[in-house]
């Protein structure tokens, strides 16, 4: 029901088998997110596979990112999701949480798109919280 949560269950249980990569259905919410998680250094990098498609939809290969050769330790520690389809989530932009005392992100959708909570303070801008990254 919740393509967002796929995608982070995913990530979590491709890091839980030490995979170097895991592939995902493309959208633009996840394109997005895939893009502030690669700046904040939570993952390597992504691609989107123009030759696989799944009917008209194209399909994300996310590459994971470890600290150690032998793929023990990964950035990406916890990855949750906070707005869901049955309870969205929206704050203002004087409540915009801090996700472990500033040590992880908070990603947030807002009227200039999706950003860090950081970026939105920054911004002067509430929106809905997509995730807390840490």
């Amino acid at each position: 029901m919740d393509p967002i949560a796929d995608m982070f269950s995913a990530i979590k249980n491709a890091l839980m088998q030490k995979k170097d990569y895991v592939i995902v259905p493309s959208s633009k919410l996840k394109e997005a997110i895939l893009e502030i998680l690669k700046k904040e250094g939570f993952i390597k990098d992504w691609e989107r596979l123009e030759e696989e498609r799944k009917g008209t939809q194209y399909m994300l290969k996310i590459h994971l990112k470890y600290l150690d050769p032998k793929k023990e330790v990964s950035p990406l520690t916890e990855i949750k999701k906070i707005s869901k389809p049955g309870r969205r989530v929206y704050v203002p932009k004087h409540r915009i949480p801090y996700v472990r005392r500033g040590l992880g992100i908070a990603i947030l959708s807002t009227d200039a798109g999706v950003v860090t909570d950081h970026e939105a303070r920054k911004l002067g801008k509430g929106g809905e919280v997509i995730a807390f990254v840490w």
